[in-house]
Parts: C-alpha cells; structure tokens; sequence
C-alpha cells in the first residue's frame, strides 16, 4: 500500500519517497510528483471543476510504501 504523506510546514529538510522524489498533494486529494508546484490540479480540470483546478491548494508532499499484511 502507498500512502502520501503532506510534508509539515516549516520543515527544513526535502523529504522524499524511497526513489529520491517529491510532490505535490491537491486539496482534492489528487498527488503529483513534480519539483515545481503545479499550474493547475488535472484531476479537477477533467471533472469540469475549473475554478478549483487553478485554486493553487497545493501542499508539498510524498509517498511512502508499507507492507500489507496478508
């Protein structure tokens, strides 16, 4: 399982996930690796909802993969 993770703010040091990348997590809950904040969310823009997709909501973030337990 994959979680993502949003990175505290006022955090110092880049956190990134076990390939050395980072993110972005939109308020709508869609994730994005990319080194610069997004211009707008993709997953927002393909509902229609334009207005949030240019929202600039974006947090930085990234992911983390655990064991699942079977």
């Amino acid at each position: 399982m994959i979680t993502v993770k949003p990175i505290p703010a006022g955090s110092m040091t880049a956190v990134r996930d076990e390939a050395g990348r980072s993110g972005w997590l939109h308020n709508c809950g869609a994730f994005v690796y990319s080194p610069t904040q997004p211009h707008r969310c993709g997953v927002c823009w393909s509902a229609c909802r334009t207005g949030q997709a240019f929202n600039s909501q974006w947090n930085k973030a990234y992911t983390v993969r655990q064991a699942v337990a079977s």
